[in-house]
């Protein structure tokens, strides 16, 4: 996908969940529209922010386990949202720099980011697909570049499922 194909797909008028929660982490990939949101949430639910500081930590402590403990070399982040440190590769790759993440979300903007900001160790692999988690088949076969299939890899899905709507899932 060209820059132009990825900026004609950005919605800056409606808030997006991966920008909404790059604001309530006080990142700055956001639009006025997100951050409103994110404001919006945060007097419903005040303490809010941690929510999405736990989820940050939940996964880091999650990856460092599966690497450490579980010796999980390979990992399948969907719903991956804006890059935002720690990321998966870099906690893995830490650990075992050989580490292969592929990381999967469907946001234009996230897709910009991803491109420009995760990298990979040198003895491992990272790599960002373009689709829906909606879309399994898709996933699995975008994932087999970066992904041995027939190894064991870890599924992520940190704070996604809670924004599908289609009931048949």
């Amino acid at each position: 996908m060209t820059d132009r194909e990825i900026r004609a797909r950005i919605d800056t008028s409606r808030p997006h969940p991966a920008r909404v929660y790059d604001a309530l982490l006080g990142g700055k990939n956001h639009y006025p529209v997100d951050r409103a949101a994110a404001e919006g949430s945060l007097r419903r639910n005040p303490r809010g922010y941690l929510d999405v500081r736990h989820n940050r930590d939940f996964m880091r402590r999650a990856v460092l386990h599966l690497t450490r403990e579980a010796g999980l070399r390979q990992f399948l982040d969907i719903g991956t949202g804006l890059p935002t440190r720690p990321n998966v590769h870099e906690i893995a790759q830490d650990v075992a720099p050989e580490t292969r993440v592929a990381y999967v979300d469907h946001d234009p903007v996230v897709l910009a980011h991803a491109r420009a900001l995760l990298s990979s160790s040198p003895e491992g692999r990272t790599a960002y697909l373009d689709a829906d988690l909606r879309t399994p088949d898709a996933i699995l076969d975008g994932a087999r570049a970066t992904l041995d299939l027939d190894r064991p890899v870890a599924l992520g899905l940190c704070a996604i499922l809670h924004f599908v709507e289609d009931p048949s899932m």
